[in-house]
């Protein structure tokens, strides 16, 4: 009986980084900027996370866009500040204008400067990953600590990834505790992960032809089925007709159909609209998208978690709050820690 050969790498890199949103392409910009050999694995088809767009063709040739996670970024810190101007004076991102939410929201929110992406938010996104290395479609089926110090990961398949001498995870903290479930963490680390609670939401896009009686093109309704609604022909590069919307459920109301089908969940979310404004609608297009993992209801206190001297990171908006923001922040954090 012969045993099978050991698995094949490559020589080693500095970072691996699970998850292509905000925080793993913040974390492998500052390696880059360091010099430090990364590689970005990603299970979905494309970057960003929740700064997403959806494009979608009506009968007609009408191309849509519909940002239906994030609607816009804000920035305070002074590297993302910067990044943003670039991204604007690239004309890939354009800043809003100031005029306040219609509804409830906190002054401080108001006064943030809001970024949007030309043509959609997936704009930013990219701009912001230019340069990295980033494997999407690449789902980790394992994860292993080597003798000599090493960072193993396997596809879903159990064929080798890459070994590197740091890991950064990003996954939303469920999805980072079944990745890390065979590693053996510093005390604390997993009831501090545990003990996170996320909120899911249910997106809804919708084109009417009659315009629909809103109080502005950004209206946060208080409402127990409705959060948010966004005219996306407010946005820049948007055709100026049909009406289009996006509408997020309450985080309540995300978790009574949190299991439901899109279709299903579209016609729930459609009757709770029309029951708002007061009016029947016929949508000429109707879609939903659920994000299982959204707003960070009980955040976990701190950037990041980090093992410098074991090359292991945790980070995530989760670990700060729900702005696309704390991504970048918590990304940086993780990335500082292990070679700042």
């Amino acid at each position: 009986m012969t045993s099978a050969p050991p698995p094949v790498f490559e020589d080693p890199i500095g970072l691996a980084i699970i998850g292509a949103g905000l925080a793993g392409i913040s974390a492998g910009r500052l390696a880059r900027h360091a010099g430090i050999g990364t590689r970005i694995f990603d299970k979905g088809r494309g970057i960003g996370g929740r700064l997403a767009t959806r494009r979608v063709t009506l009968d007609n040739g009408t191309m849509l866009h519909f940002d239906h996670g994030a609607q816009f970024i804000t920035a305070r810190s002074p590297a993302l500040v910067a990044a943003m101007a670039g991204a604007e004076a690239a004309n890939l991102a354009r800043r809003l204008p100031a005029p306040p939410l219609k509804g409830h929201t906190a002054e401080a929110e108001r006064d943030q400067p809001r970024w949007v992406g030309m043509g959609g938010m997936t704009a930013i996104a990219k701009d912001l990953a230019r340069g990295l290395e980033i494997r999407t479609g690449t789902r980790i089926g394992g994860i292993a600590r080597t003798g000599d110090g090493l960072w193993r990961l396997d596809d879903e398949d159990g064929l080798p990834l890459v070994q590197a001498r740091r890991l950064i995870v990003t996954a939303p903290p469920e999805q980072t505790l079944d990745l890390l479930i065979d590693v053996v963490l510093p005390e604390g680390w997993r009831r501090r992960i545990a003990s996170t609670v996320i909120a899911p939401c249910w997106a809804l896009m919708l084109v009417v032809d009659d315009e629909l009686p809103l109080p502005g093109p950004r209206w946060r309704p208080e409402d127990e089925a409705i959060a948010w609604i966004g005219d996306q022909r407010a946005l820049p590069g948007r055709p100026s007709a049909p009406q289009s919307l996006v509408v997020h459920a309450t985080p309540h109301w995300s978790r009574i159909h949190l299991e439901e089908t899109p279709e299903a969940a579209a016609a729930a979310l459609l009757h709770d609209l029309e029951r708002l404004i007061g009016r029947a609608i016929t949508p000429r297009l109707i879609q939903a998208h659920r994000w299982r993992y959204a707003l960070a209801e009980v955040p976990l206190g701190s950037p990041c978690l980090a093992d410098p001297a074991a090359g292991l990171a945790i980070a995530g908006d989760w670990c700060i709050g729900g702005r696309a923001e704390a991504a970048v922040d918590s990304g940086r954090a993780a990335a500082l820690a292990l070679f700042g």
